[in-house]
């Protein structure tokens, strides 16, 4: 069988294992962000013990991001050779032993080390998922992809809520940020035995190399898309927290409101690629949610206490939405599980290398001025090219 054709592999719902394959993913999923939204509400306190500039602080969520581009591909990659299932199972050792490293010591080396690690897993099991998802529920990739960014959504919310309070019962940020180790290490005890008849029953690897859509104009704008709008993601979930420290908030409410900033993205992300199915046409949803996140990143910049609250819940909002259409892209512009798997390492390459500079930019422009109105304006602009490009890509239009 060729990397062309059609799996002829049985579909979960027909092996009795589809709500337990399910369960899993979205398990999967719960870990591949804690590790980066861990950080920033401690920054300040790691800033201090390490003595990191705002640049450097940029660069620790930054380098899981370039992770996720650079390794992307070797995921796909892997995938191939042993089994997407078996390839998940590695992706999830390393996102819980690099977190778990970072547990070590208030040490640069041990921290950026970890980061490193984990980020490979988190590349890796980006990577996979989106294939994962087209090769098992065909019929409903849009409602599944919903689920499996809610589980994204959520690894990320809980991390930013609930680092601070860890930080104070386990006396220090240390502990704290290593402690999201142990929940990888629960998701790879589920997953390893729920998808082992999974395993048995794949098709052989895929003869050849992974071959990325270069040539393609529209994998082009779905990674641009994609790089774009992760490139707001990261650079708010870097910077929001910081900026209201700078306000005269405390760690505690500062906190909160990264995780307020969130909890909405579970409700968008579980919505819209359910109405993409319904409607069959996603451009509609890309112009609400990224311009919605982009219109708050501006009242962020220009006003960010005239309703911080409301800034944070709407700007969520807006870009858990604009991620789930990311990753709805990714499968149903796809023709074929393989083909998804193109698309995703090639996006993820491109996209998350463009994204990773965000934080930095965004820290660095902070060093040059001293000030967060500048940083913030410049994501509303990338939120302006994101949304043309998002909508310049047809819903018939395949890879």
């Amino acid at each position: 069988m060729t990397a062309s054709q059609p799996s002829t592999r049985p579909q979960p719902a027909a092996m009795g294992s589809g709500w337990l394959l399910l369960l899993v993913v979205v398990a999967v999923a719960v870990n591949l962000r804690p590790a980066i939204a861990a950080v920033p509400p401690l920054l300040d306190a790691i800033q201090a013990d390490l003595g990191l500039s705002a640049t450097g602080a940029g660069l620790l969520t930054a380098l899981p991001v370039v992770c996720m581009g650079v390794f992307a591909p070797v995921g796909a990659a892997l995938g191939r050779r042993v089994g997407r299932e078996a390839a998940v199972s590695w992706a999830l050792a390393l996102v819980a032993c690099g977190t778990l490293v970072r547990g070590l010591g208030a040490s640069v080396v041990t921290l950026y080390g970890g980061t490193l690690v984990a980020g490979i897993g988190i590349a890796m099991g980006g990577a996979l998922l989106p294939g994962v998802v087209k090769a098992w529920f065909p019929a409903r990739a849009g409602a599944v992809t919903g689920l499996y960014t809610a589980g994204l959504v959520t690894g990320a919310m809980l991390a930013s809520a609930a680092t601070v309070p860890l930080d104070h019962a386990l006396g220090g940020w240390p502990p704290a940020i290593a402690a999201w180790g142990l929940l990888a290490v629960a998701a790879l005890v589920a997953w390893v035995p729920a998808t082992r008849r999974l395993r048995a029953a794949a098709e052989p690897p895929a003869p050849g190399r992974l071959r990325l859509p270069w040539g393609s104009g529209v994998a082009w704008r779905i990674t641009l898309y994609m790089g774009s709008q992760s490139l707001l993601y990261y650079a708010a979930l870097t910077w929001l927290s910081p900026l209201y420290l700078d306000a005269g908030w405390s760690a505690d409410r500062a906190g909160l409101l990264l995780g307020l900033f969130s909890f909405p993205q579970i409700f968008s992300a579980l919505a819209v690629p359910a109405l993409v199915d319904r409607t069959g046409d996603h451009r509609p949803w890309v112009a609400l949610c990224v311009g919605l996140a982009t219109a708050m990143l501006a009242a962020i910049g220009l006003a960010p206490t005239a309703a911080p609250w409301l800034w944070a819940a709407l700007l969520g909002l807006g870009v858990g939405g604009m991620f789930a259409l990311a990753l709805t892209m990714l499968v149903r512009q796809a023709s074929t599980p393989a083909a998804a798997a193109r698309l995703s390492g090639m996006a993820l390459l491109v996209g998350y290398l463009l994204a990773a500079t965000g934080p930095v930019l965004a820290g660095a422009i902070y060093d040059a001025v001293g000030s967060y109105r500048a940083p913030f304006l410049l994501l509303a602009g990338i939120g302006c090219a994101a949304l043309a490009l998002g909508v310049s890509v047809s819903p018939s239009a395949r890879v």
